[in-house]
């Protein structure tokens, strides 16, 4: 019985990988062709940010309620309910395009709907992986999960781009609804119910469920550390997503084709980290290997500078940003897979909908709000300023939040050291 039970978990795991890699796959060639659309029929930064905000704020705001249910209501049902969701939408937006022709308010529309769809399809999905693989494979199954995010970025423009290029926007939407309608029939069948834990679900309103949620995550220091920790490496990650492309192209003239490169080389070191933590045993010390991480990122983000106070020719800029790039990409998922292993750990099944429906409001919305900060900051305050001081202060953070006496603590109350 036991290894029946085992086959199904590896199977689930590999299903809930070819599952997210199609779902990211298309999602990035939909967001990458469609940015495309955008900026061609209006030819309007403002437009192409304004998607963005359609892409962002509705996933944020219904993320809570999303938690909610995925608490309240079976977990398959949710995640099969969405996905369909998704693909009609696709569908929809393609009979419109048949009989009216594409236009920039129905990308809107559609991005709003596949934002809202998303959050309670990726809240779900993202509270049920314990159930679906069981704790033992939880770093097998985030590394996975980053795997898929990975190739989504690598691969997303670049068939994105392609398709923009040579078929219409018709056959480019056909090809994303067929993608997730496969997406959709892998996660039919999974079993989400594997290492279910039955509890008994209380009557309760939407504001009451959403308040015990709130009640029970204060109820739990250590995820609540991890959560802040999460918050303030996304904060200062878009010091180097706005900053470092700013510094390539306004102060250092760098062709816009290395500029590709470099950008590439951050997501080339994302699937490296992720196949090395999805092959690699289980971290003995998973907390410890946080605060490494994180302490790395924090001296990459200070060494951006150095070609801006050393003044490299050309091609050693060039390689020294890659090499950067790379370097904190990778760190960045040595930091936030295995925290969410910890986390999942830390949580109870009855609660782990709502905790990831906050989680997933203040991650998403964490990364415009840095975004806006740094954009400003970046246009009045020295380049070299903002990366040495962002550097320094998320180093003095991660000492304080990951510190050692509190890591050893927690490790213990948790199981998670061995």
């Amino acid at each position: 019985m036991e290894g029946q039970r085992l086959r199904k978990a590896q199977r689930n795991l590999y299903t809930f990988l070819v599952s997210k890699m199609l779902t990211s796959l298309g999602f990035g060639v939909f967001n990458f062709g469609i940015s495309l659309y955008i900026l061609s029929a209006t030819g309007s930064a403002l437009s192409f940010a304004t998607n963005i905000m359609f892409n962002v704020l509705p996933r944020a705001l219904a993320a809570p309620l999303a938690g909610y249910v995925a608490d309240r209501f079976p977990k398959k049902r949710i995640v099969v309910l969405s996905m369909t969701g998704i693909t009609l939408s696709v569908a929809a937006l393609i009979v419109y395009t048949i009989v009216f022709g594409m236009s920039v308010p129905a990308v809107y529309t559609i991005t709003a709907i596949f934002s809202i769809i998303g959050a309670f399809n990726g809240v779900a999905f993202s509270s049920s992986i314990p159930n679906l693989v069981g704790k033992e494979r939880l770093q097998k199954a985030l590394s996975y999960n980053q795997v898929s995010y990975s190739i989504g970025g690598i691969g997303g423009p670049a068939i994105g781009g392609m398709m923009f290029g040579f078929v219409s926007i018709k056959v480019f939407l056909f090809s994303m609804m067929i993608a997730y309608f496969i997406s959709l029939c892998l996660e039919a069948t999974m079993d989400f119910s594997l290492f279910e834990v039955t509890v008994k679900k209380k009557k309760e309103s939407v504001s009451q469920s959403m308040k015990e949620g709130l009640q029970y995550l204060r109820t739990k220091p250590l995820v609540q550390t991890l959560l802040m920790t999460t918050l303030w490496i996304n904060f200062f990650s878009a010091a180097v997503s706005v900053g470092l492309v700013f510094v390539l192209v306004q102060k250092l003239s760098i062709p816009s084709s290395q500029v590709g490169f470099i950008e590439g080389a951050g997501a080339i070191g994302m699937l490296l980290a992720s196949i090395y933590l999805s092959v690699h045993n289980e971290l003995k010390n998973p907390l410890a290997f946080v605060k490494r991480s994180a302490f790395s990122m924090s001296g990459i983000v200070a060494c951006i500078t150095v070609p801006l106070f050393l003044g490299f020719n050309g091609n050693h800029t060039f390689i020294f940003y890659m090499a950067i790039m790379f370097l904190f990409s990778a760190l960045s998922v040595g930091t936030i897979t295995p925290m969410g292993v910890v986390i999942q750990r830390s949580i109870e099944d009855e609660y782990r909908g709502r905790v990831f429906g906050i989680i997933e409001t203040l991650s998403v919305g964490m990364g415009p709000i840095g975004s806006l900060i740094f954009g400003a900051l970046f246009d009045a305050v020295d380049a070299k300023v903002i990366f040495l001081c962002a550097g320094l202060i998320l180093l003095a953070l991660i000492t304080w939040l990951l510190r050692w006496s509190k890591i050893e603590i927690s490790e213990k109350l948790v199981g998670v050291s061995k």
